[in-house]
């Protein structure tokens, strides 16, 4: 199994629209940081945010420059992330396959508990009277 730490930097990391825009635009080579905020349209101080993130779980790597920082990718952290991916959609396709063992997503609903066995408290309450709200509004 996948470092677990790394696997949750590199899904952190993937887990934003601006993020994994940012990350495909890297598959070209090499980008400026401003370019990079303009296509996928937010300021550099939002970019930067997304950035740390990036740099963290090891997806790219800052390149400090005289005209502006710009950015490389790495996909090699990406192989965790497909390491994990892949071990559990075949765990659950073995799971699926098992004769008896059929999750309860793919079969008929399931009928909810009843109240008593959720755990809920039980105790008599009273009614509220009418128009009353819990709110504080």
């Amino acid at each position: 199994m996948p470092n677990a730490t790394t696997l949750d930097d590199v899904l952190l990391a993937l887990a934003h629209p601006v993020r994994r825009r940012t990350f495909e635009i890297l598959f070209a080579g090499e980008a400026r940081v401003a370019d990079i905020a303009v296509a996928v349209a937010v300021t550099g101080e939002e970019l930067e945010t997304h950035i740390t993130l990036l740099e963290a779980a090891g997806l790219v790597t800052r390149l400090r420059r005289r005209d502006g920082d710009a950015l490389i990718g790495n996909p090699a952290p990406l192989s965790v992330a497909a390491t994990w991916i892949n071990t559990n959609r075949e765990l659950w396709v073995m799971r699926v396959e098992m004769p008896g063992v059929r999750p309860a997503s793919l079969g008929q609903p399931q009928e909810p508990l009843p109240v008593r066995d959720r755990g809920v408290d039980h105790k008599q309450r009273r009614p509220r009277p009418s128009g009353q709200r819990d709110d504080k509004s």
